[in-house]
């Protein structure tokens, strides 16, 4: 899978966690997202309903198609909250952008991320 990923300051934890969380999420490496994430961990996708929980982070990826691309275009964060944005392009030529929008367990630096919101919109080919 190839990666376009902004180039930041390096000085956010947290953003760098939500990125590495998704592009976890997009390798469909459950063992790397399990990294970043408490036991308690939930992940709604907004237009389905849960996606997964922590125990089920391995069977909700491996049904999920490939990633050729993941683009990651813009991230912010702030408190105890952190977003990215960007495109996933598929291996059978899907294209959807998405946002991630995670809430940590605290505004420490090193707290691992609670709940996570995806919202996917499919772009028109």
């Amino acid at each position: 899978m190839r990666k376009d990923v902004l180039v930041h300051c390096g000085n956010a934890p947290k953003m760098e966690q939500v990125i590495d969380l998704t592009i976890a999420l997009a390798e469909r490496d459950a063992a790397a997202a399990r990294l970043h994430v408490r036991e308690d961990f939930v992940w709604n996708d907004v237009s389905h309903g849960v996606i997964a929980d922590y125990n089920t982070l391995s069977q909700a990826l491996s049904g999920r198609a490939s990633v050729a691309l993941i683009s990651v275009a813009n991230a912010l964060s702030h408190g105890n909250s952190a977003m990215c944005e960007g495109t996933l392009e598929f291996d059978n030529g899907d294209i959807l952008k998405y946002c991630m929008v995670v809430q940590f367990t605290s505004t420490a630096k090193n707290s691992l991320v609670k709940e996570m919101h995806s919202y996917f919109i499919k772009v028109k080919k």
